[in-house]
């Protein structure tokens, strides 16, 4: 005989998980059978569980319009490559990365303009007044 079973979550309040668990063990059997029992039994006694109070509403934000269709399989890889590559290597003054069709502008991230190149052994090049505009 095949029998089907469902995974589910159930919410158990902690001091009863710790009964049930004792139960189980001292029963030895699962906590899973421990339920289905209790549930089979409650249906064939015609039981009416307590009423739950009502929950409370879910935390609402509102986080303006989204800045992609994430159902654009292309324009959401764009977006988060250039994401991607804005915060790796930073953006040049001035340029503005190519907006695939549906994605709107982003205000752009300001970028040291003088960042130094990275160097292999891990010295940074000296800054000379050319550099920083000083006399």
């Amino acid at each position: 005989m095949v029998v089907h079973m469902k995974k589910t979550t159930v919410n158990i309040e902690d001091a009863l998980m710790d009964r049930l668990k004792e139960e189980a063990v001292r029963r030895k059997t699962t906590m899973g059978a421990l339920v289905d029992a209790g549930i089979r039994r409650i249906l064939a006694e015609g039981e009416t569980p307590a009423p739950v109070a009502e929950l409370p509403p879910l935390p609402v934000a509102n986080m303006g319009e989204p800045l992609v269709d994430i159902a654009d399989r292309e324009a959401l890889y764009e977006v988060l490559d250039r994401e991607r590559d804005e915060g790796l290597y930073g953006t040049p003054a001035g340029s503005r990365p190519e907006q695939p069709p549906g994605v709107r502008p982003r205000k752009m991230l300001a970028v040291a303009e003088d960042m130094a190149d990275y160097d292999a052994d891990e010295k940074t090049p000296e800054r000379t007044s050319e550099d920083t505009g000083k006399a």
